[in-house]
């Protein structure tokens, strides 16, 4: 996953976008504690590892949620995606409580149980399965290579 983050940066550098970095070890530990809070999920590890290089990323139609920007509070270059605040919206416009979105694009959620497993892509607007992963990690480097070719 590194060296697709590695090869998205480089083209945002290139088109002068703003690239995230990391998030902090904390915010990481923050978040997994909302979302048990707030949503009675598990953080997947994966995603940890993910926020551990990527603090959330917006490229070429993908969209994978940080660890605490909101409306309220964006992160650099005004990211505002973050996990809990994603889910919260998309909670409040539909029937999406059974899992939890880690992502999404025009047409797709990337999707994970509330107990960390069952990597998913979903439609954005049934929310019917389209793709069942073996890992998040697996799910988050298919949509990251599909983006890196769109």
């Amino acid at each position: 996953m590194k060296e697709l983050l590695g090869k998205i940066a480089d083209e945002q550098a290139a088109a002068a976008e703003f690239i995230q970095g990391p998030a902090a070890p904390q915010d990481i530990e923050a978040l997994a504690t909302a979302l048990k809070i707030q949503m009675s999920a598990t953080l997947p590890d994966d995603m940890r590892a993910y926020l551990s290089l990527s603090n959330g990323t917006d490229f070429n139609g993908l969209v994978l949620y940080g660890a605490f920007q909101s409306t309220d509070k964006p992160g650099p270059g005004g990211f505002w995606q973050g996990l809990i605040a994603a889910n919260s919206e998309w909670r409040e416009a539909g029937d999406h409580d059974t899992y939890v979105i880690l992502g999404e694009t025009g047409m797709d959620l990337l999707t994970v149980g509330l107990r960390g497993q069952s990597a998913t892509s979903r439609d954005r607007m049934s929310g019917d399965q389209i793709e069942s992963f073996p890992s998040v990690a697996a799910m988050l480097e298919s949509y990251l290579l599909q983006h890196i070719h769109a």
